[in-house]
Order: C-alpha cells, then structure tokens, then sequence
C-alpha cells in the first residue's frame, strides 16, 4: 500500500503548475463567491473564469518536464506508469475541481432548491476542460492545449461566424452538429443548465473525443520512452 500512494506524494512535492495558477484561482473563488452571495442567479457567469483557467491548469503537460529529468525518480520508482499519469492528471485539475465545488457550496447555501453549479450541463463543462487540454498537452509544452484551444474558439467566432451564444439544438443533423460543436469549443454555454437525456446527445460527441484523448494519453504514457534531453 505505501508503494501505491508514492506517485501522490511526489506530486505535492513536485508541482504540476505553477503556483500562480492555484493563487489566480483562488483570488477568482472569491470574486466568484462574492458575486453569488449578492446575486445567487450570477453563479454561472462566476463559473465561467473557473472554466478558462482550468484549460491552462489542466494543460499541464508530462513529456517535457519528464526529458527534463523532473520526474526521474518517480519513473524509476517500479510504479506503472498509467497510475503516476492519472495522479499527474489528478494532481493538475485538483485546483479547478475544488474551486468548482467550492462556488456550488455557496450557491447551495443561498437556494439548495436550484444549484446551477451541479446541474448536468455545468458538469459536462467541467469534466470536458478538466480532461481534453490534459490529453492534448501531454506530449506538448505546458499551457499548449489551452492555447489551442483559445484558438479553435477564435477561429470559430470570427472566421467561421459561429455564434457560441446561441441556444444548443439537436433539429436536424446540422443543428446538432453545430451545437455539437459549439459545445466542444466553448463548453461554458451549457453551465447551469439542466439538459433532458436527448439535449445531452449535444455534449456526448465532445465527452467521448475527451475519454478517448485520455485513454490515448494514458495509453502513450505507460509505453513512451522518454530519455533525457542532454541525452540526446
């Protein structure tokens, strides 16, 4: 057992992300907080900073510090390797996730009837920048998935005049494609609501894109050889 809970040590040791992430989100918790103890009905528009900064704390990235020789000793540990990349993982979204939990507390706390926070959209939401950037930046730089990501999103809204704002629609095979994609590229436009089984089929495509990436990732990481940079 004390072999099994290594790879948590080390990444609280070892930082995932700068510390700056978990103090910017800290500092927006409490905005967000704020914002909701005034308003309870702005507690979607608080979770939205929450979302954005959780596509760069989640693109955390492992190849690069790993070639770098930061992760020496734990991938010389006897660990299996598909277990120190979920706790990698874990250790990355750790500060968005209890943000997240944090601000539905306190909506809950002024109206327990209607907590927007924790309706199947905003979950959606989270789970999609919690797990796709992560899958994305693995072999990549640090904060690469969220760029590309702010990216995709830009292309989106001025190149190809998607309006992101729009309410998702599954009428039609386009519609649903579109809103699909909408939901893909800007997953905030479905916080805080509470969509039917058939509105789910609009985050389905992107939730299955992000639990593929992440089994890729993870697949990748457990085979990878990485030697060291100066080795090469």
């Amino acid at each position: 057992m004390a072999r099994s809970f290594s790879p948590l040590r080390f990444f609280r040791i070892v930082p995932t992300q700068p510390a700056l992430i978990s103090w910017t989100f800290a500092v927006v918790v409490v905005v967000g907080a704020a914002a909701i103890l005034r308003e309870p009905s702005r507690s979607a528009g608080a979770m939205v900073p929450i979302l954005l900064l959780q596509l760069f704390g989640a693109s955390s990235g492992l190849e690069v510090p790993a070639r770098r020789g930061h992760y020496d000793l734990l991938l010389t540990s006897g660990h299996r390797r598909t277990w120190m990349a979920l706790v990698h993982w874990a250790s990355s979204i750790a500060p968005g996730a209890a943000s997240w939990l944090v601000l539905a507390a306190v909506e809950a706390a002024m109206d327990y009837h209607n907590v927007r926070l924790l309706s199947f959209g905003t979950i959606a939401a989270m789970g999609l920048v919690s797990t796709l950037p992560w899958a994305i930046t693995v072999r990549l730089p640090r904060f690469s998935g969220g760029i590309g990501w702010l990216l995709a999103l830009a292309i989106s809204t001025s190149v190809l005049s998607f309006d992101v704002a729009a309410n998702p629609s599954i009428d039609g095979l386009a519609e649903w494609l579109w809103s699909a994609w909408g939901f893909l590229v800007y997953p905030a436009g479905l916080v805080g609501r509470e969509l039917s089984l058939h509105q789910g089929l609009i985050a389905a495509p992107g939730l299955a894109i992000a639990a593929g990436a992440m089994v890729a990732a993870c697949r990748w990481v457990s085979r990878a050889s990485l030697p060291l940079e100066a080795a090469q």
